[in-house]
């Protein structure tokens, strides 16, 4: 066994992440109730390192494929499908998914994520209240600031309030980039924001460049977070989740040792890794499509309540495909194919 999981360690925390990436990217919360792997931990065996191993080898591949000639010509494509398409339209798509999602929360009795509970009936109206008044003013298209707000001031502070931290904490950096990049993209778009922003004194042009590296950065934190918090610190979660959902489908490669244990360290380590790449804007667009991939076919293992539940994420990740990485990122922007240095902040 040894041997097979040296010579397949480089590509095990992708394929984990790719095939398995029901398992990898699931919130267990909403399927498992209660974990039954209570004080189960990894332990450091060779198979461990290996995949850690492999981990580490999968970021510097990313890192070479993002400096690498064909990747920028690849990455140069949407940048010209941008020309085509309406000015802000990709900001809209998340908006819009969100708002729909944040609609159906109110149908389903759930406050903000499927796991998410308020415990009264009258916590469940008011928060009912909030996502729906959110929800239409994202579809509306003209006030985001004003959704931006209501969930920095409301939505999160309610949750926060009334519903264990331990639950809202997967989902706080979420909601907190989404909100504050609504509102600097919707800043001077309508009346009431120009008449803010004059009374404020602030330019828009000044913070026009923010959207894109919050949403990037608050998505790979969001990862980070996730992995560490149901798989890595504690795997009790993600080990029960895997008694009802038989999706470690590395033993179908003959490597009848690998454990649900080693596969949730494997699933955890790379969700780490490929947040850590968000965050740092390496190969954004190979990561947000990978991600944008796993949302979809998510659906035809688990359902629709996992596609619900990751509308936000999956329009943020076709946003970042569309847009790149933004500024604020470890590498400088590669030359494009033309030679032109891209712009700070644009694709």
């Amino acid at each position: 066994m040894s041997a097979k999981i040296m010579a397949l360690a480089p590509v095990l925390a992708v394929v984990a992440f790719i095939v398995g990436d029901s398992a990898a990217h699931a919130h267990e919360g909403w399927f498992v109730s209660e974990g039954r792997h209570g004080g189960e931990h990894f332990l450091f065996d060779l198979t461990v390192l290996l995949v850690a191993a492999g981990t580490i080898a999968f970021l510097a591949s990313v890192v070479i494929i993002d400096r690498s000639s064909l990747y920028r010509k690849l990455d140069d494509l949407p940048a010209k499908a941008q020309r085509w398409l309406p000015s802000g339209a990709e900001w809209r798509l998340v908006a819009a998914l969100s708002g729909i999602m944040l609609m159906l929360n109110v149908i389903m009795g759930v406050y903000l994520a499927p796991d998410l509970v308020l415990p009264t009936r009258s916590l469940v109206i008011l928060g009912g209240a909030v996502q729906l008044l959110i929800g239409v003013f994202l579809l509306s298209r003209q006030y985001y600031p004003l959704a931006g707000l209501l969930t920095l001031l409301v939505a999160l502070p309610l949750a926060a309030l009334y519903i264990p931290a331990s639950r809202v904490f997967d989902y706080v950096v979420e909601f907190a980039a989404l909100a504050l990049a609504l509102i600097f993209v919707g800043l001077g778009s309508g009346y009431v924001d120009r008449l803010v922003c004059k009374l404020l004194r602030h330019n828009p042009a000044h913070t026009q460049h923010l959207p894109l590296p919050i949403i990037r950065i608050g998505l790979g934190l969001t990862f980070v977070i996730l992995a560490l918090h149901n798989k890595l610190l504690s795997p009790n979660m993600a080990l029960t989740f895997l008694d009802q959902h038989d999706l470690n489908f590395v033993r179908l490669l003959g490597l009848s040792g690998f454990t649900n244990l080693h596969f949730v360290f494997a699933t955890g380590l790379t969700e780490v890794a490929l947040g850590l790449l968000l965050v740092l804007g390496v190969a954004t667009r190979f990561v947000a499509a990978a991600l944008a991939g796993v949302f979809l076919t998510t659906l035809a293992v688990l359902g629709p309540i996992e596609l619900v539940g990751h509308l936000p994420l999956l329009g943020i990740a076709i946003l970042l495909v569309y847009r790149g990485p933004g500024g604020y990122r470890l590498l400088a922007p590669a030359a494009s194919v033309a030679g032109r240095p891209r712009a700070p902040g644009m694709a």
